[in-house]
């Protein structure tokens, strides 16, 4: 990498914004977390980042955002900023190079740089680091992205909105629960249950299919902790079936891109219900492609544990940019 250092780095979700100073190659220092409510806009946010953490001047920032990049206009629909200019953060700010990417580019960027440590094996054989990798995470909403290797040994990431992709109901209670979900949305996409939001619809429409009124809906924490503390069979159901959604949603994404490299999850979900999540069917559904169950039975699955894993891929995106001149 380049030596032009230190960086501002960050991950910028629709609540909160990440922010660190990376003073060597994937060396962070001066991490701090501030509520995006409390601030005007992005640059208003790195200007109370730099006083806080005394930084007088940063020449190259990279920032990770939760939705498409296209343009200099950035759209962020569930964040109090809701738009953003590069142009006019580049300006005010004083920086040589700036760099924005969506989340799950920047995800997909940091796969190969995440410490083995911080990353729990589900299954399947050790990955061909020659072949696509898939990357999916349930959070806010599904992010889904995908990354090839050049034989220069460079990686090349691939954003997409693969969340919002038709939900496929795999069984016949799948099936109640997407009718439960379509007399609602009309088009019903994997993000409307595979996620955080997504849990309460499931919870909603097993209630639904039960017959069981609710008297106060749980938020996603609550079904959470509740079915992995055994406190109730609803949010145990509402969870197993999360899971097995995701399988199939991962599985759909392995044969899409041949991921033999790997399917990596990240996201806020699963690593919260981690111990959970390992005993439930997500395998057997991940595998169960009829015909091609061999084919998804050699493909690994790794969750992300990694605390700010976003930080490793708008690092690399912006060592590139700075030496090449183009996003990876």
């Amino acid at each position: 990498m380049s030596n032009n250092f230190p960086r501002l780095v960050a991950d910028i979700g629709g609540t909160n914004a990440r922010f660190s100073l990376e003073i060597s190659p994937f060396n962070y220092e001066k991490t701090r977390v501030l509520p995006c409510k409390d601030y005007l806009d992005l640059s208003d946010a790195v200007q109370a980042y730099f006083a806080i953490e005394k930084i007088e001047r940063i020449e190259h920032a990279a920032f990770a955002m939760p939705c498409p990049i296209s343009g200099d206009t950035i759209l962020m629909v569930n964040s109090p900023w809701k738009m953003t200019s590069i142009s006019q953060t580049k300006q005010k700010l004083g920086l040589a190079n700036i760099v924005f990417l969506n989340d799950f580019h920047a995800l997909a960027l940091a796969i190969p740089h995440i410490p083995q440590d911080k990353l729990v094996h589900c299954g399947g054989n050790a990955p061909d680091t020659a072949r696509p990798i898939g990357i999916i995470g349930p959070g806010t909403g599904l992010g889904v992205a995908s990354l090839i290797r050049h034989p220069t040994g460079e990686y090349i990431a691939i954003p997409a909105e693969g969340g919002h992709s038709s939900f496929t109901p795999v069984s016949r209670e799948e099936i109640e629960l997407w009718d439960f979900a379509q007399k609602r949305f009309q088009h019903v996409s994997f993000e409307r249950f595979v996620s955080g939001p997504g849990l309460q619809l499931i919870y909603e429409a097993v209630c639904s299919v039960k017959k069981v009124p609710i008297t106060t809906m749980p938020t996603p924490a609550e079904i959470n902790s509740r079915a992995m503390n055994n406190e109730c069979w609803l949010c145990q159901l509402t969870l197993d079936h999360f899971c097995r959604m995701l399988g199939t949603a991962c599985s759909n994404l392995a044969t899409m891109v041949n991921a033999f490299g790997g399917i990596y999850i990240g996201g806020g979900v699963v690593p919260r219900v981690l111990p959970y999540f390992l005993k439930s069917d997500f395998r057997c559904r991940f595998e169960d492609k009829g015909r091609l169950r061999q084919h998804l039975e050699k493909i690994p699955v790794y969750v992300i544990t990694h605390e700010f894993p976003a930080f490793l891929g708008v690092s690399y995106a912006l060592d590139i940019y700075i030496k090449k001149g183009y996003l990876p």
